[in-house]
């Protein structure tokens, strides 16, 4: 199944996001080339260094969104994990605003669900 609109993506986002929390298991959001997984309230990407710069920017206006420090500097070249201890509504949000400004997919992208 696929969503392609903004509302129906960020109402998948919530539902899979509360459906992870509810049985302990990751969940991976996928659109194109680009998978973001869930897991426990933390989000690992795979970013090049233009992707990486603008979640940077992106970073500053979801101040709840951390980058895991440890976690990342641990990680393979490229890796980011961030923080995600916030209500499932707000992280639809920030996924949404990932995928179109990080990655840089149109608005009609299409989510896998």
């Amino acid at each position: 199944m696929t969503d392609d609109s903004p509302g129906d993506r960020k109402r998948s986002f919530v539902r899979r996001i509360l459906e992870a929390r509810r049985t302990e298991e990751p969940v991976i959001f996928e659109a194109r080339d680009a998978a973001i997984e869930y897991d426990d309230r933390s989000l690992r990407l795979e970013l090049t260094a233009g992707e990486r710069d603008r979640l940077e920017a992106l970073l500053e206006a979801y101040h709840v969104f951390k980058i895991e420090q440890p976690a990342t500097r641990k990680a393979d070249d490229g890796v980011v994990y961030l923080s995600a201890v916030t209500d499932a509504k707000h992280a639809a949000d920030f996924l949404e605003a990932l995928f179109r400004e990080v990655y840089g997919f149109e608005e009609h992208y299409e989510l896998q669900t």
